[in-house]
């Protein structure tokens, strides 16, 4: 019986070595493609994500009145999360408040943001004495960060309590709607892909009070019902 010849038998492992040394190409293909795209996520998601700001309100909103003025105040601890890379900037909020039973509507604005030490205070306005609190400036939040603070939220005139313009009275139920504004980035690309932070829907009670009492530095609790963040 013949035999295969050794310069022959060689030969026949070449086409086997050549599939094995194909497939070996194409899977170093794929694992560096994989490589590549989780380096450009990974690389989009800590460096280049545009800030992406989302507001939160908890059920701790309180309302009083300003006796310097007396203007109407709803006291509103919120937290401001980042979850982009890119800082972001807070300019203003704004806090839009309808009494169901009168159907009258206001937007306050953000004027001033309060620590512990308001709360605790008094006002006293023959000894002038005032709650401490700080005027409201732009808040920024670095990326992956978040800011928390609370916010007092002011009417744009006072008005007194026996004021029939007078926003809330004792057991009155409200829908609110808390807005968050931040600056529109200057360059065309960033803008393309800009959207507004959402804002926050919500609808609380309050009550009862006395409304001189308010003067003094009482606050009354709006006890909300629901809170629902609806994007624009």
């Amino acid at each position: 019986m013949a035999q295969p010849q050794d310069s022959l038998s060689g030969m026949t492992g070449f086409p086997n070595l050549a599939r094995m040394a194909t497939r070996g190409g194409k899977l170093a293909t794929l694992v560096s493609a994989f490589a590549l795209a989780f380096s450009a996520a990974s690389f989009y998601e800590t460096v280049l994500k545009q800030a992406h700001i989302k507001a939160y309100v908890t059920d701790t909103i309180s309302y009083t009145r300003d006796p310097y003025g007396g203007y109407e105040v709803f006291a509103v601890p919120v937290t401001i999360a980042n979850s982009g890379a890119r800082d972001g900037a807070i300019v203003t909020l704004t806090l839009t408040v309808k009494n169901l039973e009168k159907g009258t509507a206001e937007t306050l604005s953000s004027e001033f943001t309060a620590d512990a030490q308001y709360f605790g205070g008094r006002e006293d306005v023959p000894a002038r004495v005032k709650r401490p609190k700080q005027p409201f400036a732009p808040i920024a939040v670095l990326g992956r960060s978040a800011y928390a603070g609370t916010i007092l939220f002011y009417t744009k005139e006072g008005r007194s309590a026996e004021d029939p313009r007078t926003l809330v009275v004792p057991q009155a139920n409200l829908e609110m709607t808390l807005t968050v504004q931040s600056p529109v980035p200057d360059n065309w690309l960033d803008r393309t892909f800009y959207a507004p932070p959402a804002s926050v829907a919500l609808k609380g009670k309050v009550a009862n009070f006395l409304p001189g009492a308010l003067y003094a530095g009482d606050m009354v609790r709006v006890r909300l019902a629901t809170t629902e963040a609806n994007a624009k």
